[in-house]
């Protein structure tokens, strides 16, 4: 089975508000990610649930994510400009 991506809403609101050409940038990554559910970031941490957050690079952003297993879900819980 597949898996898709969900976005936070916070990550939704974000990425609305870039031109359509970021917006599609972001798209291709979140593809990436679900397309890949198994793989790890560069970096990783633990949310108040005790989830293991995914901390991965693209070029000059950094996306959190976590692979929910149970129902083929790669959950998109944030964006940022990578530090300099």
């Amino acid at each position: 089975m597949a898996y898709r991506y969900v976005l936070d809403s916070g990550v939704a609101e974000a990425i609305l508000s870039l031109s359509s050409r970021q917006r599609q940038g972001f798209i291709d990554i979140f593809r990436e990610l679900a397309a890949h559910p198994f793989q790890h970031g560069e970096e990783a941490f633990r949310d108040s649930l005790g989830r293991e957050i995914q901390k991965k690079a693209f070029g000059r952003w950094v996306v959190s994510y976590w692979a929910d297993h149970a129902v083929s879900e790669v959950r998109i819980v944030g964006v940022q400009k990578r530090k300099s």
